[in-house]
């Protein structure tokens, strides 16, 4: 077993590149698509039993819940650039200590994250648009979500260094476990008992308690080639500067994601009232489950990144970042048409209110019109941050998140109401997709694509890979 445990990580250094992503990605795709069934069925239980006012009172909350995703991202991306270089460099006892410190730093944040929202919980739920006829109803759910933050957070960040470890189907077993779980919990509480949206809270809490359970099994049972031990649980400000460096770049493109929502509940409030927040409640319901699977191949793909470079292998880091490019373009093609040819059957799982199925048809139609360009962003940020460049990917964060998307949700709505405000989407997907390909194309000579010939299966490369790798240094 143990033999197994050592090969395991090797894999992403000898394996087909394709066969690898592919292999990866699916089981990271799996479980997030679980992980996000967590938001789906409160929605679509919500908007069914509760109504669109239910929808909307979860709309208000959900920046928020995109907040605490960021957090878990500052701690988990880095982590896993990290290991999965450690463990290319064969040094394991380098690989605990970043896990030791990341599983006990996210337990910290997480515990400061629930006090804080406890105290502020009104005054973040009116910042988010909640007006006094959704507030009781926001307050109720948030209250109760805010006691499971650190056992999500301890999971989340957790899954990340399993799927360091090249352990990608235990990692989804993590996420199913607490989607099932949500699932059944959900229709329990507010179907069976009648809860309505503490029901729906109260379903996503006790989830992610069972999925903080499952993951850290993995290391109770020392079923990986890593151990948490106690003597890596002390915080060393070494490890962690390194990991919210690489991790800082996803964060930042979470939070204004999370700020992003404040302004877009407030638009939408502002120009279509409760009613258009519960059009986008059921938006985000389905771009919840359309738009992660990019990500869980950029989640998939960044620990190959990391563990080539730290293997000196730069023609297998240039092979994955072509294939990720076009199957993330690839998937997101597909999924604009399933919008376009079905909207309202999409829609009809979440209501049937004759006055929001028309309005979250439109915002729908708008906000994927620009789709196929958003997984080049979220790729060169994977790209990047395996790389240990993280002041590329903090640049290209920046640049779209904040020169993009702020000034488009401040202008956009004033033009066209609440047709502006969708159209903050494609605006986003657009800009920075070509931002994103700038930098790539940059980035990607200083690897040495024009001299490495052939596959990265080991063929004969023009320039040494040490070479390579010291002139990007330099960049």
């Amino acid at each position: 077993m143990e033999v197994l445990q050592m090969l395991q990580p090797e894999r992403m250094g000898r394996e087909p590149i394709l066969r690898l992503i592919v292999n990866f990605a699916l089981p990271s795709i799996a479980g997030l698509l679980a992980n996000s069934l967590y938001n789906f069925v409160d929605r679509m239980f919500v908007g069914r039993i509760v109504g669109p006012i239910g929808l909307a009172a979860i709309s208000v909350s959900f920046p928020f819940m995109v907040f605490v995703i960021a957090l878990g991202l500052l701690l988990g991306v880095g982590s896993v650039t990290l290991i999965s270089a450690a463990l290319g460099e064969k040094n394991a006892p380098r690989a605990e200590l970043v896990l030791g410190n990341v599983v006990f730093a996210s337990a910290l944040l997480g515990g400061g994250v629930t006090f804080f929202g406890l105290v502020n919980v009104d005054f973040l739920l009116r910042l988010s648009g909640a007006g006094r006829e959704l507030l009781p109803q926001a307050r109720e759910y948030m209250n109760i979500i805010l006691m499971g933050v650190p056992f999500g957070m301890v999971a989340f960040v957790a899954n990340f260094c399993v799927r360091a470890e090249g352990r990608p189907a235990f990692a989804m077993g993590t996420q199913v476990v607490g989607a099932l779980a949500n699932i059944l919990l959900d229709a329990l509480f507010i179907w069976g008992w009648g809860w309505g949206v503490a029901g729906a809270a109260w379903g996503t809490t006790l989830s992610q308690v069972l999925s903080m359970i499952w993951v850290l099994s993995f290391y109770g049972r020392r079923m990986g080639y890593l151990h948490l031990r106690l003597s890596n649980v002390f915080l060393r400000f070494d490890v962690l500067r390194r990991v919210l460096a690489l991790g800082l770049s996803s964060c930042l493109t979470e939070l204004s994601f999370s700020l992003f929502f404040v302004l877009f509940n407030r638009g939408m409030n502002a120009y279509g009232g409760p009613i258009a927040l519960s059009a986008l409640g059921v938006f985000l319901g389905w771009d919840s489950l359309l738009f992660l699977p990019v990500i869980g191949i950029a989640d998939a793909v960044q620990a190959l990144f990391g563990y080539n470079w730290g293997a000196r292998l730069p023609a297998r880091v240039l092979e994955a970042l072509k294939w990720s490019l076009l199957l993330s373009a690839g998937y997101f093609a597909g999924s604009a048409v399933l919008v376009y040819l079905f909207a309202e059957e999409m829609i009809l799982l979440f209501t049937d209110d004759p006055q929001l199925l028309p309005l979250a048809m439109e915002g729908m139609y708008i906000a994927y019109s620009g789709v196929i360009l958003a997984g080049i962003a979220l790729i060169a940020n994977s790209f990047f941050q395996g790389l240990g460049r993280a002041g590329h990917a903090f640049l290209l964060s920046l640049t779209r998140q904040f020169l993009l998307l702020i000034p488009a949700i401040l202008i956009l709505p004033r033009i066209w109401g609440v047709n502006g405000v969708w159209a903050c989407f494609p605006a986003l997907d657009i800009g920075g997709g070509a931002l994103a390909l700038f930098l790539l194309l940059h980035y990607y000579k200083k690897l040495g694509l024009d001299r490495c010939e052939g596959t990265a299966a080991g063929i004969k490369e023009a320039g040494s890979d040490e070479s390579v790798l010291k002139e990007v240094s330099k960049g």
